[in-house]
């Protein structure tokens, strides 16, 4: 009963998440009533206040949702790799691959940085970052110690090779550029290997 309840719950957030996500990159997080919310969802204002709490709960819990998707899906990608020059020009194509797959939640993610996260979500979201990167730098820690890739203070691995694809995929979104991550992703790829390879890299 509780593995059938636990399922029902799943189902429940993920209606009301791909509801908020359907409202929010038409009509904004602020213009977005509970109510259209419920409608959207199927479901009542009982059960939103019960899962999320209020519509900034919703709001946060989508971009939480959105950052774990993303996530998860490079260090599944990254399993694949054998190499330092693979590992690092996965990163690139990945992230170009998953807004790809996912644009509006791709879109949510690059548009709403103004999120009112609560003290418990800003929590959620560092713990999330932070498990992400230790998971991140266990993978890339050997290619660095066999000098594939050049060492480097920690913090500047993600400026240098995510850093310039996320910028760009910001002013795509923004309707600045023209041809989408996707279409570009050899280039980025290329600058990122590039900008880390190190002494002992083949």
């Amino acid at each position: 009963m509780s593995s059938i309840r636990a399922a029902s719950t799943r189902a429940r957030r993920t209606a009301i998440l791909e509801a908020a996500l359907d409202c929010f990159t038409t009509r904004g997080v602020d213009a977005t009533t509970i109510e259209e919310l419920c409608h959207q969802a199927g479901c009542s204002t009982g059960s939103i206040y019960h899962h999320f709490g209020n519509k900034e709960g919703i709001a946060s819990g989508l971009f939480l949702h959105g950052i774990r998707s993303l996530n998860a899906d490079l260090l599944r990608r990254l399993q694949h790799c054998q190499t330092a020059e693979q590992s690092v020009r996965m990163v690139v194509i990945q992230y170009c691959d998953w807004i790809h797959d996912n644009p509006e939640l791709a879109r949510y993610l690059l548009s709403f940085r103004d999120i009112s996260f609560s003290a418990t979500a800003r929590l959620e979201l560092q713990s999330t970052y932070h498990h992400h990167l230790a998971a991140i730098f266990r993978w890339f820690r050997p290619f660095v110690l066999r000098e594939e890739i050049r060492t480097l203070p920690p913090e500047a691995y993600v400026p240098i090779i995510s850093g310039p694809i996320q910028d760009y995929a910001r002013h795509w979104v923004r309707g600045q550029f023209q041809l989408p991550p996707s279409a570009v992703k050899d280039v980025f790829a290329e600058a990122a290997w590039n900008a880390v390879r190190g002494p002992g890299a083949g």
